[in-house]
Order: C-alpha cells, then structure tokens, then sequence
C-alpha cells in the first residue's frame, strides 16, 4: 500500500461567500483512499471524506478550488495519484461495484496495481494480482 500524501485546498473564487480566497484548508490522503481536511480560518474544523473525490466534488466548486498536493515528487505519490483515479463508484451511498474510471469489476487492476507494495518502474503482470485457489 502506497503512503499517505499531503495537500492543501488553493481557493480560487469564494462561491459560498465563507472561507475566502487563498490556501482555506490543509490534508492528508490516506494509504486507504480517505482523506482528512482541517479547515482553516475563523471556524476551523475536520473532516473525513471516504473518497477525496466526494470532497473535491463538494468543496470545488466547479474548479473554483483546487486540490494541490504538497509532497508530489515521490514514486508513492504518483502511485497514490493513479489510484485516486480508480475509486469504487459510489452514488448516495450506493455503490455499483465498478470503478470510476475504467468501469471494471471493483477493486480494478489499476487500483489494485498501484496499492500494490511491488517495485515501481517493474512491469505490470496482470497475472500478479489473480487470486490462485488452495
């Protein structure tokens, strides 16, 4: 599994009339996909989102926020990225069973490549990750 990441919300237009304008918000990626968001400013809070894409459709505004992730140089961090792109499609709480991203049966080879504790600049083996029967 890949290690946790660091980011910071950079607002660019204050829709909601709130936070203002600027860095509102610090957090971390989980090696599980979760995130946590510390508000910044006058009514500082914590949040857990299941999925930072729930928190980035909630919170960005239509891009008027982005996410800016602070420690991006890393191999585990360009691993976390791609994983960040296939998540488990989840609508109100329900769930299709399929990735985002590619649509595939969930956990996807992708995710399951990139949460993978394997060495980085090695081929992906689909073979790998197939469940071999006692």
């Amino acid at each position: 599994m890949s290690n946790s990441r660091r980011f910071h919300l950079l607002r660019h237009q204050d829709i909601s009339g709130v936070s203002g304008t600027g860095i509102v918000a610090v957090g971390v990626l989980w090696p599980d996909g979760t995130a946590s968001v510390r508000w910044l400013g006058e009514r500082p809070s914590t949040v857990h989102w299941d999925r930072i894409a729930d928190a980035k459709a909630v919170h960005g505004h239509g891009g008027a926020t982005e996410i800016v992730w602070d420690d991006n140089g890393s191999d585990a961090s360009r691993l976390a990225r791609i994983a960040e792109g296939h998540s488990k499609n989840q609508v109100r709480g329900m769930t299709s069973g399929l990735c985002d991203e590619c649509e595939q049966s969930w956990p996807c080879p992708t995710y399951a490549w990139a949460t993978t504790n394997r060495d980085v600049l090695a081929t992906w083996d689909p073979d790998d990750d197939e469940v071999t029967e006692p």
